[in-house]
């Protein structure tokens, strides 16, 4: 009797509706990034729209299997694709004082994420996906820590919940204390100061880039470049959270290393190292840039957004009103924090070395 490769083949079989499923609000999210609104991710939107769907639809339970696959496996593999777009090169381009600023900002962020969420009696997973998703890049930050701390779906979706909602007040609220405020007149109105300080306060990058554009383009490449530097910050912090987390820890579900590092953890820095690698080859560096820029970042977007199609379907509205109001508190206290500090750091030590 030949039952093992039934079962197998019925196995995989029992992911296809649920895959089929996230890939098509995926594929819509991606749709929507480009014709409705840029200013909200593939990601985002993804995670908007399978929240609305699970909390106003009764799933079918065929479609399980498929959205467990896409919330765990292909959202690690994603991740490990989004640090192919990830460059060590961005380092150098906003200068040793800027590269500090950026350094600094981020610590803080995550340490006082830290610390609110403890005295607020958060989750150590719901207060540092909050103080990581403030503090380094936001949805996908977010998207790298969630499996390395072992959050459930709720807690991403709060988090997630959380930088978007202070993250789109930042993206208006900078440029207009920027331009009709006296803060405004202590940056001397530079736009390479509003860039360094949008870049490193706001938290998803495109509302880094809305920002900087209702300023002007050198603020908007700056503010860029300075966000790209925090992206590229993801890969010491999820390793940072691997080995704290990861401590005795045993069938978790999550291959790991042997150093009890979560191997796509190990394999996602690998990526980042590979394309900076490769971007300072000069005979191939253009090539392996216009090959990123046309293939591989559009790939891990739709990948993101599939894979947290699969986890914005598993949170829903009662589960999240447990977590309370307190997650949200957190959120508006670190996404403030950041922000006050990025902006004393650039009027008492970048603005002094001579921005223009």
């Amino acid at each position: 009797m030949i039952t093992a490769p039934n079962r197998t083949m019925r196995s995989e079989t029992d992911l296809v509706p649920g895959v089929v499923c996230c890939l098509l609000i995926g594929a819509f999210s991606y749709v929507s990034n480009r014709l409705i609104l840029s200013k909200v991710s593939p990601l985002l939107w993804a995670f908007i729209y399978s929240i609305l769907i699970a909390n106003l639809v009764a799933l079918p339970s065929a479609l399980n299997r498929g959205i467990n696959f896409c919330s765990t496996s292909l959202l690690r593999f994603a991740v490990v694709v989004f640090g192919l777009t990830v460059s060590i090169g961005t380092w150098t381009t906003v200068g040793f004082i800027g590269l500090l600023h950026v350094v600094l900002v981020a610590a803080f962020g995550l340490s006082f994420g830290l610390w609110v969420g403890r005295l607020m009696g958060l989750e150590k997973t719901m207060a540092i996906l909050i103080a990581v998703g403030t503090s380094i890049c936001g949805a996908s930050a977010i998207a790298a820590t969630g499996p390395v701390v072992k959050a459930r779906d709720e807690e991403m979706g709060v988090a997630i919940a959380c930088i978007t909602l202070f993250g789109l007040i930042a993206m208006v609220a900078y440029p207009f204390i920027f331009w009709f405020t006296g803060l405004g007149d202590w940056l001397k109105h530079s736009q390479v100061a509003f860039g360094v300080w949008a870049g490193t306060g706001i938290h998803e990058t495109a509302q880094v880039m809305a920002a900087g554009a209702q300023v002007g383009k050198e603020a908007a490449d700056v503010a860029l470049v300075t966000k790209s530097v925090r992206i590229f910050l993801i890969a010491p912090v999820i390793l940072l959270a691997s080995i704290i987390f990861a401590q005795g820890q045993k069938g978790s579900g999550t291959t790991k290393s042997r150093f009890g590092v979560p191997v796509f953890a190990v394999a996602f820095v690998v990526a980042t190292l590979v394309n900076s690698a490769l971007l300072f080859v000069p005979l191939i560096h253009q090539q392996w840039s216009s090959l990123t820029a046309s293939f591989v970042k559009p790939v891990s977007a739709f990948l993101l957004a599939t894979a947290f199609a699969g986890v914005g379907f598993k949170v829903k509205y009662g589960a999240i009103s447990m977590i309370g109001m307190r997650a949200f508190v957190v959120g508006l206290a670190v996404a403030l924090a950041t922000g006050i500090i990025a902006f004393l750091l650039l009027f008492f030590v970048y603005v002094p070395f001579g921005l223009k």
